[in-house]
């Protein structure tokens, strides 16, 4: 009997230190009370190219949901109305300006290929997540730049990557023509016939993997969907035969297969029990594009590669039941930056000016952006701030209260009041000359302060094509259901 105690002793203690540094890392991480985070990223889709944002055409049960039980943005802005640059101001946390990411990616003969990507001395949000214990992952496009190693997502603070490093894919790949990636390796098998499925199926194994360790997890989900080429499944066809347009019907088909595909990872976390507490970000990269792929962007005016609000001006959702009240509407103007501030201090950590070497001289990075989940708490007010684009050769904007002049090459000044002219239908800056100059004066003063010139420039019959964009008629209403 005495021997048996013995052994049940030994064994207490065994089990005790075996155990031990587990349950410590895990009472650790519950104290800490870090979210794990979901970032879904869309390319190329229309304001009003889902249900909770309006469309009467486009049925979104599942994104819906996730606006129904979180928080729908109205005046949520990128910081660029096309991809790559846009991609660069959302990971960085920066006016993606200040450091020469101004346009889409090229490498042009005088420039070095180390160049084009953002620099590496510019953190991501992978790396301040990464530095607070979170184990990264990458899935889908990355498209801010490959010309070199150093560009490559596992070396930008992802633990995981999986996707293509280029700007778009054909969705039905094949073994021998496709561009996708496995950490560092080409894709050789292909798990499912479509890619946004495949992209989810990912997704789900990153998530289950990661959930059994003991560190939170950040994932950045980056379809492609619905940018083009325009390809869709079968199934997802058959159920818009009835819209007449071909372009527009298969651009729809996506819509449903991307938001069947959030359904889902919904379904998924819910079954783990983890999506109240899961901190979801639901956004997309720039404007839908209307002359591409038959988005719309209704009520708003324009189009990708335009400043108008249908090139800027995108649906944002944050979903997170455990912190954030469902079914708020928040109405004031935000921009993607203040992401990167919310999701660090949501892990705790925070975004400070930093000051850094550029080129031989010391520069101050300023903050770009500003934690808003204490504002969506009602804790904070959000301040009064001017909100900046540009793009050389192409011109830019600013937004100043519910004015917004933009400056588009070989034109007048557009001057908007977006509070009661939000179709920026009635340019009125032959009224208003003086405001018209402080905020010309104010947006020169902005481009004073950027570190680095552009990088490089895209090719120039991009600036001809943009520029026709603004001689375009857009259609600001929905279509009958």
């Amino acid at each position: 009997m005495v021997q048996l105690e013995l052994i049940d002793e030994c064994l207490m203690k065994y089990l005790h230190y075996l155990l031990y540094p587990l349950l410590l890392v895990g009472a650790l991480r519950a104290e800490r009370a870090q979210p794990n985070i979901l970032f879904i990223l869309t390319d190329d889709m229309g304001w009003g190219d889902l249900g909770c944002y309006g469309s009467t055409q486009i049925k979104t049960p599942n994104i819906d949901r996730l606006a129904s039980g979180g928080v729908r943005f109205t005046q949520a802005y990128v910081s660029a109305n096309v991809c790559a640059p846009s991609r660069a101001g959302i990971l960085t946390g920066r006016y993606q300006e200040r450091f020469g990411f101004e346009h889409n990616l090229s490498i042009q003969d005088h420039l070095k290929p180390e160049m084009v990507g953002i620099p590496v001395d510019e953190k991501l949000i992978s790396d301040r997540l990464k530095q607070l214990g979170y184990r990264t992952g990458a899935i889908g496009k990355w498209h801010v730049g490959e010309s070199v190693p150093a560009f490559h997502p596992l070396q930008r603070g992802f633990d995981f990557f999986f996707g293509m490093l280029g700007g778009d894919h054909d969705y039905f790949p094949s073994k021998e023509h496709n561009e996708l990636s496995w950490g560092n390796e080409k894709v050789k098998q292909i798990r499912t016939p479509y890619l946004t499925d495949w992209f989810t199926m990912e997704a789900i194994d990153f998530m289950e993997r990661e959930s059994e360790g003991v560190d939170p997890w950040f994932l950045y989900l980056a379809y492609n969907t619905p940018h083009s080429p325009m390809q869709a499944k079968k199934s997802d066809l058959e159920a818009y035969a009835h819209i007449e347009s071909p372009e527009r019907r298969v651009y729809c088909a996506m819509q449903k297969c991307l938001d069947d595909n959030v359904g889902k990872i919904l379904g998924y976390l819910e079954d783990k029990g983890q999506l109240e507490s899961t901190l979801i970000i639901f956004l997309n990269d720039n404007g839908g594009s209307v002359e591409v792929s038959h988005a719309l962007n209704a009520p708003f005016n324009g189009t990708k590669g335009t400043w108008y609000e249908g090139g800027i001006r995108v649906p944002m959702i944050w979903h997170w039941p455990k912190v954030l009240s469902a079914g708020l509407r928040y109405t004031e103007p935000v921009i993607v930056f203040d992401i990167m501030h919310s999701l660090v201090a949501a892990a705790g950590g925070e975004v400070t000016e930093e000051k850094v070497q550029v080129g031989g001289r010391e520069v101050v990075r300023p903050k770009d952006g500003v934690n808003l989940v204490p504002i969506l708490l009602g804790d904070a007010k959000l301040e009064d701030r001017s909100l900046y684009w540009r793009m050389s050769l192409r011109g830019g904007a600013i937004r100043k209260g519910d004015w917004k002049l933009i400056m588009a090459p070989h034109r007048p000044p557009m001057l908007f009041n977006l509070a009661n002219d939000p179709s920026e239908l009635t340019n009125v800056s032959m009224r208003r000359p003086a405001l018209v100059k402080a905020l010309y004066r104010e947006y020169h003063d902005w481009c004073e302060g950027f570190e680095r010139n552009p990088m490089w420039i895209s090719s120039p019959q991009w600036a001809g094509y943009n520029d026709a964009l603004y001689d375009r008629t857009y259609e600001l209403k929905q279509p009958e259901e």
